[in-house]
C-alpha cells in the first residue's frame, strides 16, 4: 500500500502547474467582431511557464460553445485572433483558456484566468437563455461604471484631450521589475461590459502548488505542439504496427509521421499547424477501400459556470447602430493588413532548406507528367518496379557521371506526400505550376528519406485528388498566427471608425524603463481607454488604465 501511494504522489508530483490568464483588445463586442487575446500561462509559483505550446479557447455560455481557438504558447506568453460568430445569441459569454495537462484535471479550476464578454446581436433577436435583463433608460443610466484598481508599477501617460485624425504619443513608464504585458487602446461607449471576476492580483492568489487529476485521467504535455489525435476505423491489413502520414496542404509545407502500435489510435506530435488548413492523413495498413480515418476534437466543451446577466436598455440604440457601422468599415479599412506578424514556433519540414525550382512556364510546355520528367527535370528518373511507379533522384560526381541515388525520395504534390505516384502521373502537367527539388536527407519521426519533390499547382488542386479510402483530406482549425496592430493608420476607404486604436498582446518592458508608442486617433469623438494587464517576471501583478477624450 505505501508503495503505491508514492507511486500515485511521484505520478501526480511529475504533472505540471498550468494555469492561464486571458486579457482581451475590450470587454464589449457585436456579433462578427475579431477578438485579440493575449495569454499568460503561469506555473505554481507565478512564473511564466515553458511547458505547453498550445492552449485551446473556448467561448461559451448558458447556451454551450459558441466558437473556438487555438493559440500557440511561447515561454509562457500568446497571442491570437478569433471571429465571434455572427449568429452568436446577445448575452454574457465567458472566454476560457486550457492546455492539454488542465483538460486532465478534476473540476476546472483552471477557469479562474477566464474572461467575461458581452455580446451584442445587433442583426438578430436571438439571446442567451435567461441570459439578458431589460431596464429603463434612468435605470440603466444611474448604474456605476466598473472601476478596476491599479496593480503593480506602471504608469500610463499622454495627454488627456486629442483632436480627430491626428497623431499621439502614449508613453509607458515600467517602476517595477521586467514585465510581459498585453496593451489595449479603445474606444469606451455606453455598452456596459460585465464586471471581470478576476484581475492579475486574484489569479496570483489562486495558483495552486499542485494539481489533482480527475480518475483515469493520463494527460501529456504537448511540449511541442499540437498532438493530433486520430482513430483508426474499418478495415486494416495484417500488421504488427500502423504508420501514417500527416501533412498539410498548400505552403508552408510541414509533414508529421505517426504510429500506431497494436492499438486503433495513432497520434501526431506537431510543432502547430498555423492557421485554417486543409490536412491530409494516409494511412498505409489501412485497407484501401473500407478503411477509413476519424480525428478526434481536442476541445473539452466546459460549462460556463454562474454568469451575469447582459443588461439591455433603449439607451444603447445608437452605441449599437455606431458598432455595427464600425464592424461593417473593417474590411473597407483594411484593417487585416496593418497587423504585424509576432515570434511563433517554426518547425517546418521545408523551412530555409536550399532546393532547386523549375517554374514551368519558363519552359515549353507539355500535357503530362511523364514528358515534363522527361524533357526538363533531369534530376527526376521514373521506374517502374514490380508494376509500381517510383521516382529517384539522379545526382551527378565531380565528372558529371550520372548515377541513382539508392534509398526512398519523398514525392509531394502541394506539400501533400504522394504515396501513389499513379496519381500524380494521371495529373494535367498544365495544371503545374513550379517543381521544387530537395537533394538533401530528410529525417521525420522514425522515416528518412534520401530527398524530397514537391510538385506546386496552380491552386492548390491536391484536394481535389480522388484519393482512396485509407486517405482522408479535412479542414483542420490550425493555431492562430500570433499579430499585432500597431495603430497604423487605415489606407482604405470609407471614414475612420476604428473601435480599436492599438493592440499588443506580448508586450516586454524591461525594468526602470519607458516605453513609446505612437497612436493615431479616429475620424469620429468619443471616450478612449488605454488598458495595460500582465505580470512581472518575478510573478507579481501588473493593472494599469489610463483614460482620453478625441475632440
Amino acid at each position: 500500500m505505501l508503495a503505491l501511494c508514492a507511486g500515485i504522489l511521484q505520478g501526480a508530483a511529475a504533472v505540471p502547474v498550468e494555469r492561464i490568464y486571458v486579457s482581451t483588445d475590450r470587454e464589449v463586442y457585436v456579433a462578427g467582431d475579431a477578438v485579440w487575446c493575449s495569454l499568460t500561462c503561469l506555473d505554481g509559483n507565478g512564473r511564466f511557464s515553458n511547458e505547453s505550446a498550445v492552449s485551446y479557447l473556448e467561448l461559451v455560455s448558458e447556451a454551450g460553445t459558441a466558437c473556438t481557438a487555438k493559440i500557440g504558447l511561447l515561454e509562457g506568453r500568446g497571442a491570437g485572433s478569433f471571429r465571434i460568430p455572427v449568429t452568436a445569441p446577445t448575452g454574457t459569454y465567458r472566454l476560457v483558456a486550457y492546455t492539454a495537462v488542465n483538460a486532465g484535471e478534476e473540476g476546472t479550476p483552471w477557469m479562474a484566468g477566464s474572461r467575461l464578454l458581452t455580446v451584442f446581436n445587433t442583426t438578430s433577436a436571438a439571446r442567451v437563455p435567461d441570459g439578458v435583463e431589460i431596464l429603463d433608460e434612468p435605470v440603466y443610466e444611474s448604474m456605476p461604471q466598473q472601476e478596476a484598481a491599479p496593480q503593480g508599477a506602471l504608469q500610463l501617460s499622454a495627454r488627456t484631450r486629442l483632436p480627430k485624425g491626428a497623431a499621439a504619443a502614449l508613453v509607458l513608464s515600467n517602476g517595477g521589475s521586467r514585465a510581459s504585458v498585453s496593451l489595449s487602446v479603445r474606444h469606451e461607449d455606453d455598452l456596459r461590459p460585465a464586471a471581470q471576476e478576476n484581475s492579475p492580483e486574484s489569479f496570483l492568489k489562486a495558483l495552486p502548488a499542485d494539481v489533482r487529476l480527475r480518475p483515469g485521467a493520463n494527460p501529456v504535455t504537448e511540449y511541442d505542439g499540437e498532438i493530433v489525435t486520430a482513430r483508426l476505423l474499418g478495415a486494416r491489413t495484417e500488421s504488427d504496427y500502423t504508420e501514417a502520414t500527416l501533412s498539410t496542404a498548400g505552403d508552408p509545407a510541414s509533414l508529421y509521421i505517426g504510429r500506431a502500435d497494436g492499438t486503433d489510435i495513432i497520434r501526431y506530435h506537431t510543432s502547430n499547424i498555423y492557421g485554417n488548413r486543409e490536412i491530409v492523413c494516409e494511412v498505409s495498413q489501412l485497407d484501401r477501400k473500407e478503411g477509413y480515418i476519424d480525428f478526434e476534437s481536442p476541445f473539452i466543451h466546459p460549462e460556463a459556470g454562474t454568469l451575469p446577466k447582459l443588461l439591455l436598455s433603449p439607451v444603447q440604440r445608437q452605441d449599437l447602430v455606431s458598432r455595427k457601422a464600425a464592424l461593417r468599415a473593417e474590411k473597407t479599412l483594411r484593417i487585416d493588413t496593418l497587423t504585424t506578424f509576432m515570434t511563433r514556433r517554426k518547425d517546418l519540414l521545408l523551412e530555409s532548406v536550399d532546393h532547386r525550382r523549375y517554374h514551368l512556364d519558363d519552359y515549353n510546355r507539355f500535357p503530362s507528367v511523364r514528358e515534363v520528367l522527361v524533357e526538363i527535370i533531369p534530376e527526376l528518373s521514373l521506374r517502374r518496379v514490380n508494376d509500381v511507379w517510383q521516382l529517384q533522384l539522379v545526382v551527378s560526381d565531380a565528372v558529371q557521371s550520372r548515377f541513382d541515388r539508392t534509398g526512398s525520395i519523398l514525392v509531394m504534390m502541394d506539400g501533400v506526400v504522394l504515396s501513389d505516384l499513379d496519381l500524380l502521373l494521371d495529373f494535367d502537367a498544365m495544371l503545374l505550376e513550379d517543381v521544387d527539388i530537395y537533394l538533401q536527407s530528410f529525417v521525420c519521426g522514425k522515416v528518412a528519406y534520401h530527398g524530397l519533390v514537391n510538385f506546386i499547382t496552380k491552386k492548390n488542386y491536391v484536394t481535389a485528388l480522388h484519393f482512396p479510402a485509407n486517405v482522408r483530406v479535412v479542414d483542420f482549425q490550425g493555431v492562430a498566427y500570433p499579430v499585432a496592430y500597431n495603430g497604423a493608420v487605415p489606407e482604405g476607404e470609407g471614414q475612420d471608425l476604428r473601435q480599436l486604436l492599438y493592440w499588443h498582446p506580448v508586450l516586454n518592458l524591461d525594468a526602470g524603463s519607458d516605453y513609446r508608442i505612437e497612436i493615431h486617433t479616429p475620424g469620429y469623438a468619443g471616450r478612449f481607454k488605454a488598458v495595460a494587464e500582465g505580470f512581472t517576471e518575478d510573478g507579481k501583478p501588473v493593472y494599469q488604465e489610463f483614460a482620453f477624450e478625441v475632440e
